[in-house]
């Protein structure tokens, strides 16, 4: 069943949200199972071209090209494919000579498949501090982390110390940078020793924290008051969709570009809360 997220223009009808078939590859991110789910990429998930993703990621959550460069290209180095020759022979009516020939030269291809990045290891990018998955290699949101996510987005859950700053922004059911730094630290000291994140996945997990905040937050106000309103935490967490009114004026996509200065700096402060515990 395809459902839409995007304005009535038939523009959008390929790009509807669709959840995966069982044989479909999905990854640990929300954010890239997203564009799958909505079509910006293979809805299959296999045999993702670098240009590909690059171009998906950086239209659809509106990320500079440095900074959508910089994730395209950690994905692919640390879990694409490549390679020098075409896998895929010619068709049985092409066969001249030319075609003959231009199948043994050179033809580099840089290809992802989502699941690859379920890949653990210490040069991988998968870790055990997702913020909705409990450990890897999973390519579903654990359930039970997703509504913990959502309880502490309304502010209802008895035992959870949240940050003392007060919500400012007018969306009272939401997370804010403040939370989402608490929430992490949470996880990651809740890890067993065979877990803890080295350097590596301590840089990613932080960064995954600060870009969600940065793509996902309330973008008609002053962004020290912003929040991840909590029904954008469960459509895009939990269902893996772009929210509701996505590419609507107004809507939730980023009015500005999110650059890598920008992600840098609140992934920084995600990790301030670590420091502190």
């Amino acid at each position: 069943m395809f459902t839409s997220t995007h304005s009535n223009s038939p523009l959008y009808d390929s790009f509807s949200f669709a959840p995966p078939m069982p044989d479909f590859s999905r990854s640990p991110c929300p954010a890239l199972n997203t564009l799958a789910n909505h079509g910006y990429i293979p809805r299959n998930g296999t045999n993702i071209p670098f240009w590909t993703l690059f171009t998906a990621i950086r239209h659809v959550y509106n990320l500079s090209f440095p900074l959508a460069m910089l994730l395209t290209t950690v994905g692919y180095f640390t879990c694409g494919t490549l390679a020098l020759f075409p896998t895929e022979p010619s068709p049985p009516h092409d066969k001249t000579l030319l075609t003959t020939i231009t199948r043994f030269l050179p033809c580099p291809s840089w290809t992802l498949d989502l699941a690859s990045l379920c890949t653990t290891g210490p040069y991988k990018i998968a870790h055990d501090a997702s913020l909705v998955h409990k450990y890897v290699p999973r390519s579903a949101a654990d359930p039970a982390l997703v509504a913990q996510l959502l309880t502490l987005a309304h502010h209802t859950h008895p035992s959870y110390n949240m940050t003392s700053i007060p919500i400012k922004s007018k969306y009272q059911d939401g997370l804010t940078l403040c939370d989402l730094g608490c929430l992490h630290a949470e996880r990651e000291d809740a890890l067993p020793p065979t877990h803890k994140l080295n350097k590596l996945h301590e840089q990613v997990a932080l960064g995954e924290c600060g870009l969600a905040w940065c793509v996902m937050r309330t973008h008609d106000e002053d962004a020290e008051q912003g929040v991840i309103p909590a029904r954008v935490l469960e459509q895009w967490f939990g269902e893996e969709r772009l929210p509701d009114g996505w590419w609507d004026v107004g809507g939730s996509r980023p009015i500005s570009e999110v650059g890598l200065r920008e992600a840098a700096k609140r992934a920084a402060e995600v990790g301030l809360f670590e420091d502190q515990n």
